[in-house]
């Protein structure tokens, strides 16, 4: 009777068990059966802006290098910094000695003397007091006047008269006609005309030769052809001038005007005052050669002072006591703080949206959470290909930024497109059929198909990866069927069993 009973339960367990499994299955199939199904969130079109980035990496480097060369031979004396001290330009990094130097300033500082005592033997001799013509010719120019300070009228017109030996005179047009040596033409100088000839052509210019028909010197001269074609002007001028020079005193009397005939040994001008030798005016030009020559020693010997030249950091300073250095050597670098630049790769399929100018943003990972604005100052047009890809490199410059270190890491997003006030989408709404772009409206929907097919066709722009840009095809306001992705109960239990790395999937 006990193992009646016992088979009865067992019967009824087991019958439990067989229909529970075929509730089970049941259940299954029609969740599997719902998965198969492609659900829609609905979502309207809006308006916004969009931004499409380019990211790139690079590190600080100084925008400007300033390399400080060697003007002279010298040997170090002292060095006064080293590698990553901060100078500013003023800041005396090096001295050096040049034997060479002190030997040329002792040279040139006993000839000073020297002339020093000539002119002080010479101070009392005398010139003449009348200035005579260097040679037979017609006087063309005065320019001073009785009255006027000798050595003032030199200072300014480089003589006191101009002589012409010969009669001729030049004048240099562009050669725009292509005229050679030899050609003809004919010049106009205050409606007074004469033959020219072409005498030298050079770097674009023409210099002819006519003779002197009482034209004005320095008077504007025409060139033309045969025709009456002009071929260009220049100034008129003497072919072979003879300066008439003087030093000292004043002007007293002037004996000869311009147009005058003169014969070598004339009379032109007589002056007054105080009149030095000529041999006195020798040395005193001396002298100055002498001071001029000395003082580019006395500041190549300056230069012996080693400046940083800019501000920044210094680099590459490598010198010892007494070591020798050539001229032209490489002393150091200045590395300037105050602007930096960020080099960044770009791939080809990104930099024909970048272009110079462009803003980005820069972090740090040694100053987290700030951002740094940058702007593009170069493009660099050649690329560089690596594994069939070519990149081109562009660069960034950051103004005032004076807690970033040369060096650092920097990760750049240059912002290579944007569009304002444009329609947006999420990116997932677009289905691509046939290489052209649809979307599902929600009045689409057929609940009775696994998927609705995306049957209306839309334009895009540009996207960033979560929303995408409508050019054509929708209205703000317009709701778009977005595809889901939906699992069912038993997976997410096995995602959720013991031992499981999934944290659950949002449907």
């Amino acid at each position: 009777m006990k193992n009646k009973k016992k088979k009865i339960i067992i019967l009824s367990i087991v019958a439990v068990i067989v229909a529970l499994g075929i509730v089970g299955y049941f259940q299954m199939r029609v969740q599997l059966e719902q998965v198969g199904k492609t659900t829609y969130a609905i979502t309207k079109v809006q308006r916004g802006s969009i931004e499409v980035k380019v990211k790139g990496v690079g590190t600080v480097q100084p925008m400007n290098d300033n390399t400080v060369y060697a003007g002279f031979a010298g040997t170090v004396q002292e060095t006064f910094a080293e590698d990553g001290d901060i100078v500013r330009a003023d800041d005396i990094i090096a001295v050096f000695e040049s034997s060479t130097l002190a030997s040329q300033r002792d040279a040139l500082e006993t000839q000073l003397d020297e002339a020093d005592a000539a002119i002080a033997m010479m101070r009392s001799t005398k010139g003449s007091k009348t200035v005579y013509s260097p040679i037979k010719g017609t006087v063309k120019a005065v320019f001073g006047k009785a009255g006027d300070s000798v050595d003032a009228v030199m200072e300014r017109y480089g003589a006191l008269a101009v002589i012409s030996p010969d009669g001729l005179m030049e004048v240099s047009i562009e050669n725009t006609r292509t005229l050679k040596p030899g050609d003809k033409a004919t010049v106009t100088v205050d409606n007074k005309s004469a033959s020219a000839t072409v005498i030298s052509t050079a770097q674009g210019k023409a210099v002819l030769r006519f003779a002197d028909n009482g034209f004005v010197l320095g008077g504007e001269a025409v060139v033309s052809d045969e025709q009456g074609a002009v071929y260009g002007n220049g100034s008129a001028e003497l072919a072979n001038p003879v300066m008439v020079t003087a030093r000292g005193g004043t002007i007293d009397r002037i004996h000869r005007q311009e147009g005058s005939s003169v014969s070598r040994g004339s009379r032109i001008f007589s002056l007054k005052g105080e009149i030095l030798s000529p041999a006195l005016y020798t040395h005193i030009d001396q002298r100055q050669s002498i001071k001029a020559d000395l003082d580019a020693v006395l500041e190549d010997m300056e230069s012996l002072n080693v400046r940083a030249g800019t501000d920044g950091v210094i680099s590459g300073l490598n010198l010892t006591k007494n070591q020798t250095v050539q001229e032209g050597s490489a002393l150091f670098t200045v590395q300037s703080k105050e602007l930096v630049k960020i080099d960044v790769d770009i791939d080809e399929l990104d930099i024909a949206h970048i272009e110079t100018g462009g803003l980005a943003s820069v972090s740090f990972d040694a100053l987290p959470g700030k951002a740094y604005g940058a702007r593009i100052v170069k493009i660099n047009p050649i690329g560089v290909s690596q594994n069939n890809v070519t990149s081109y490199t562009v660069t960034l410059v950051l103004d005032d930024v004076p807690e970033v270190m040369l060096g650092m890491s920097a990760d750049v997003q240059i912002v290579s497109q944007r569009a304002e006030n444009a329609l947006l989408i999420p990116i997932e709404a677009i289905q691509i059929v046939g290489g052209e772009r649809f979307v599902v409206l929600e009045g689409d929907i057929d609940e009775t198909l696994d998927a609705t097919p995306a049957t209306h066709k839309v334009e895009t722009g540009i996207t960033d990866g979560v929303l995408i840009e409508i050019v054509e095809g929708l209205e703000e306001g317009d709701r778009v069927a977005v595809p889901q992705v939906r699992i069912s109960n038993m997976q997410q239990m096995w995602n959720f069993r013991p031992g499981s790395s999934q944290q659950g999937i949002r449907q």
